[in-house]
C-alpha cells in the first residue's frame, strides 16, 4: 500500500491539473497529482495514424486565447493557421448540396436575418457576468426557457434556424433544447461575442493548431512536474477536515495534503465520494451538469483533392451523420485530412454503431460534399467521448433549465479545503483549453493565499 505526502494534492492530470501543480511548485508548494488514467491530458488526445497526429479530443485555439498562446511560446510548441481557402459546402432544411457563393447568393435574406439574431445574442449576453451569471437582471427569466425555446422564438427561416442549431451544438455538443438560455448567453459572455465564438476565420475559436498535435502542451507540461505525477490511481473517497485531506485511491494508495484540488469535470467530481459528506446542495448542481456527447472521425487521403476544386473542406449539413467538418492536413504533408463532427444527438446515436458502418456512412457524405475521390480514402480513425472511463463525455459541461439561478454558486466556491478547477469552472472562454489554464491558475491562486 503507497502512501504520500504533499501540501496540495491535485486530482487530474488534465490541462486544467498539470496547470494548476506547476503554478503551486513555483511557489514553494509540493503538489502530488493523482491521475485515474495512464497518460496526461484529459479532454485533449492526440493519436498517431500513420505517421499523422489525429486530435481525436481538443486541437484550436482562437486568436483572442491569450493564455494558450503564451504557454505554448514558453514550452516551445509552435503553432500554425487552420487552412480556411475555399467555399464551404452546404445541405440544409431540404437545399440539397450547394458551394459557398451559391448558398450565399440564394439564401442572402436568410442569412441577414440570422445575423440580426446574432447580434441580439451579444447584447443580452452584454447583462451576463461570467463570475456570477445568476445575478444578470433576467436571469431568471432567461435560465427557465431553454436556448433552443428563445431560437424558435425568434422567426427564423428554416435553413437560417437549422445553421443556427448546428452551429451552436457545433459549440456545447449538446442540442439547444437540453441547455438553458442563461448558459448560453453566459457561454458568449465568457467567449467575448458571437463573432469570436461562432467564426472559424479570423478571430474566431478555431484559427490556431498546434506542430506535432495538441497533445505536446499537456505532455511538456507533465515533464515539468513528472516527479510530483502518480498514474494509474482513480480517487475514490477524499477525508477533508479542518487541517488536512486524505485521498483514498483505488488500490490502497492513499495521499495526505494541506489542500486538494479537484481537477475535474463537475460530473466526475460528483462521483467521489467525501467524508464528511459535501451539502446537498453542491451535489445536486454536479447531478444537473452532464458532460456532453461528441465524436470526431478523420479520412486520410493522398492528397487534399477539395483544395484544387474551390474547397475549404468544411461542409455544414443537417443530413448527416456529420454536421461539419474541417480540412486538417499538416503542413509539410502531401496527405489531404478531412475531419468530420458528430455532436450531441449524432454522436449518442452513432456511437452505437458499429466503426464499419459509421465509416461507410460517413463516406456517403463526403462524397456528395466532395465527390467520387472522398471514396477511397487511404485511412480512417475515428473516436468517442461517452465511453472513456475517465472522461465520460466531451467537450463540456453545460447547464440546463433552472440550474444557474438554483446552484451556480457552488459551480466554484471552496468547500473548507476542497478546491476545484476544470474549464467548466471557468469564467473566459469556458468549455476551451483557454477556460482550462484559467480555472487552473485560479485554483492554484486560492490555495496559494490560504497557504500563505
Amino acid at each position: 500500500m503507497a502512501s504520500d505526502e504533499a501540501d496540495v494534492l491535485i486530482i487530474g492530470a488534465g490541462l486544467s491539473g498539470l496547470i494548476a501543480a506547476r503554478t503551486v511548485l513555483a511557489a514553494g508548494f509540493t503538489p502530488l497529482i493523482l491521475e485515474a488514467d495512464t497518460r496526461v491530458g484529459g479532454r485533449i488526445l492526440t493519436e498517431d495514424l500513420a505517421g499523422l497526429p489525429m486530435e481525436l479530443g481538443a486541437q484550436w485555439i482562437g486568436d483572442t486565447h491569450h493564455r494558450m498562446f503564451a504557454l505554448a511560446a514558453e514550452l516551445g510548441v509552435e503553432t500554425y493557421q487552420q487552412y480556411d481557402e475555399g467555399e464551404t459546402s452546404y445541405e440544409l432544411a431540404g437545399t440539397g448540396v450547394l458551394r459557398g457563393n451559391d448558398f450565399h447568393d440564394r439564401f442572402g435574406d436568410e442569412l441577414a436575418e440570422l445575423e440580426t439574431v446574432l447580434r441580439r445574442l451579444d447584447e443580452l449576453s452584454a447583462e451576463v457576468s461570467p463570475a456570477t451569471p445568476w445575478t444578470a437582471p433576467h436571469a431568471a427569466e432567461w435560465d427557465a426557457i431553454t436556448a433552443g425555446a428563445w431560437y424558435d422564438a425568434q422567426g427564423l427561416s428554416p435553413v437560417a434556424r437549422t445553421l443556427l442549431e448546428i452551429c451552436t451544438v457545433g459549440i456545447l455538443a449538446v442540442p439547444t433544447v437540453e441547455v438553458s438560455f442563461l448558459h448560453l448567453l453566459f457561454t458568449i459572455q465568457t467567449c467575448g461575442v458571437t463573432a469570436e465564438l461562432f467564426a472559424e476565420s479570423e478571430g474566431g475559436a478555431q484559427t490556431t493548431r498546434f506542430v506535432g498535435g495538441t497533445a505536446e502542451i499537456p505532455q511538456r507540461l507533465a515533464a515539468l512536474v513528472t516527479d510530483h505525477l502518480v498514474f494509474d490511481a482513480p480517487v475514490q473517497l477524499i477525508e477533508h477536515g479542518t487541517d488536512s485531506v486524505t485521498v483514498h485511491c483505488r488500490g490502497g494508495r492513499t495521499a495526505r495534503g494541506r489542500r486538494v484540488i479537484v481537477a475535474l469535470s463537475p460530473m466526475l467530481a460528483g462521483r467521489i465520494m467525501y467524508d464528511p459528506p459535501l451539502s446537498g446542495y453542491r451535489d445536486q448542481l454536479t447531478q444537473r451538469m452532464p458532460n456532453s456527447a461528441a465524436m470526431k472521425a478523420f479520412f486520410v487521403y493522398d492528397e487534399p483533392f477539395w483544395r484544387t476544386e474551390g474547397l475549404n473542406g468544411q461542409l455544414i449539413s443537417d443530413i448527416g451523420p456529420a454536421r461539419m467538418s474541417n480540412d486538417t492536413c499538416v503542413p509539410g504533408d502531401g496527405h489531404g485530412v478531412i475531419l468530420l463532427f458528430l455532436e450531441g444527438e449524432q454522436a449518442r446515436t452513432h456511437t452505437h454503431w458499429s466503426e464499419a458502418e459509421r465509416r461507410e456512412a460517413l463516406t456517403t457524405e463526403l462524397v456528395r460534399h466532395f465527390g467520387d475521390r472522398a471514396a477511397k480514402p487511404l485511412h480512417y480513425i475515428d473516436g468517442e467521448w461517452g465511453n472513456r472511463q475517465w472522461t465520460r463525455g466531451c467537450y463540456n459541461a453545460n447547464c440546463g433549465p433552472l440550474v444557474w439561478t438554483t446552484y451556480g454558486p457552488a459551480l466554484a466556491e471552496p468547500i473548507g479545503l476542497i478546491h476545484w478547477a476544470s474549464t467548466d469552472t471557468a469564467t473566459q472562454w469556458s468549455a476551451y483549453m483557454e477556460g482550462a489554464v484559467e480555472s487552473g491558475e485560479r485554483a492554484a491562486a486560492e490555495v496559494i493565499a490560504a497557504l500563505t
